[in-house]
């Protein structure tokens, strides 16, 4: 595996310098839609046709996006400009590596128009001087959803109005009424109630971990970033959300395999409508129904409010910033900041999420309030809006700690491996949150 590595940081070279008559060179992840490639081509193009310099694009999926990045660094030649949207990669360790260029100026007057909580959780730390600095753009944000087969309830005899709002409610509704009563209407045993991810490697596992976390309150990090995961309440906290996590499965009210799915799978389940309802980070499953099956996304499916949480508290949601960097090592860092620039301030911004699927919502609220994103009749987009809008998000534990560590917590996959474990029936939940508190502290003292 590292002799691999070193090839492909050596091939990564050659094609770096292959390419210095580029000005800049820019690495942008392979969208999920034909039309997100072709905006970013239109934005490309505008760029080159406004500044007279020339842009080496580079399209790639997401894993292969990483590994090249990972290798292109070791290799001392990294991009000058990167965007993910699947993964943020490792940009709060580059940033406290001093890898990464700050762009508070870049961005400018638009700093205005951003949302304060985007900006938050791009602003983070420099090891090697210690400051706070944006080093980071935001491109779009996703917030956790909730997609349900609206005709499937109604062939139960069930309502969207029957769904309730209590936190332990809602979860009960899919498995012990829901279920059930799908399965008669159908006469099929092969359809569950609720699609929740539980294997140790898939980001929606992740999400859906970090959103119970959110419902018990059971944050390991305080607001103002201090470290409190050795205290037993919070440990209380963290077995409960694993345990009620887990119940879904050891109720049977998800498919068996789940323990095996990737970030692609509830999609498909959901598709081929085997789930009544499941949980994702963006809006592409509605989305991929939209041009084939139009009459499922705007008839036969929902993305609906999530319930209170377990205390009968607003529940704070899940929400995630994809964001692009700017790498010193790059060569062209004032091209960078100009081409962050124009994103930024001309609109194009705007221009690329409007064809990414809407996939991610935009970063700043004057786009997010316009009519396409309010529009009342689409049973998803506005849903989806308002719930960023007016929803407390989730924490970031990078953010308000500073410490970048957090992050490597989440690339181990620490808490969705206890997930997994006690799903399979390897550990109780006590074992695996002690098993995974020891880790994660291992990794805050490394």
């Amino acid at each position: 595996m590292r002799r691999q590595a070193i090839v492909v940081a050596v091939a990564l070279v050659l094609a770096s310098l292959g390419a210095r008559a580029a000005d800049l060179v820019v690495w942008w992840e392979k969208g999920y839609y034909d039309q997100e490639d072709e905006a970013v081509r239109e934005i490309v193009a505008a760029f080159e046709r406004k500044t007279g310099k020339q842009i080496k694009l580079v399209l790639e999926k997401y894993e292969q996006l990483r590994d090249d990045t990972l290798a292109a660094i070791e290799a001392g030649r990294p991009p000058d400009f990167i965007f993910t949207v699947t993964g943020t990669l490792y940009g709060d360790q580059w940033a406290y590596e001093g890898r990464l260029v700050e762009l508070t100026d870049a961005i400018g007057p638009m700093n205005d128009l951003f949302a304060p909580y985007s900006l938050k959780r791009v602003t983070l730390v420099d090891g090697t001087t210690g400051q706070r600095g944006l080093y980071a753009l935001p491109i779009g944000l996703s917030t956790f959803h909730i997609h349900v087969w609206k005709s499937l309830l109604e062939r139960a005899g069930l309502r969207l109005e029957d769904i309730p709002r209590e936190w332990e409610a809602f979860w009960a509704f899919w498995c012990d009424r829901v279920q059930p009563a799908v399965r008669e209407a159908l006469g099929r045993d092969d359809v569950w109630g609720v699609g929740l991810p539980m294997s140790a490697g898939s980001p929606d596992t992740e999400d859906a971990f970090w959103q119970f976390v959110d419902a018990y309150e059971a944050d390991y990090v305080t607001p103002d970033g201090r470290l409190v995961i050795d205290d037993p309440e919070i440990r209380r906290r963290l077995i409960e959300v694993i345990d009620s996590y887990t119940a879904v499965y050891r109720k049977d009210c998800t498919p068996p395999d789940s323990v095996t799915w990737d970030a692609y799978d509830n999609n498909a389940r959901f598709f081929a409508q085997t789930i009544v309802m499941t949980l994702n980070s963006t809006l592409s499953i509605p989305n991929a129904l939209k041009g084939e099956r139009p009459d499922d996304y705007y008839d036969n499916t929902v993305t609906i409010d999530w319930p209170d949480g377990p205390y009968g508290q607003p529940l704070a949601i899940v929400t995630s910033n994809h964001r692009a960097i700017v790498f010193k090592g790059g060569g062209h860092v004032a091209t960078a900041k100009e081409f962050m620039s124009f994103l930024s301030r001309e609109g194009w911004l705007g221009h690329y999420l409007n064809f990414a699927g809407e996939r991610m919502l935009p970063p700043m609220p004057a786009l997010l309030e316009a009519p396409f994103w309010m529009d009342p009749g689409d049973p998803h987009r506005m849903r989806s809006a308002v719930q960023l809008l007016t929803r407390p998000q989730s924490r970031s534990y990078v953010t308000v700690s500073g410490d970048w560590r957090h992050g490597k917590i989440i690339q181990e996959d620490v808490w969705e491996k206890a997930v997994y474990r006690v799903a399979i029936g390897e550990l109780t939940a006590e074992q695996a949150v002690d098993e995974a508190i020891a880790r994660a502290k291992e990794i805050l003292s490394e």
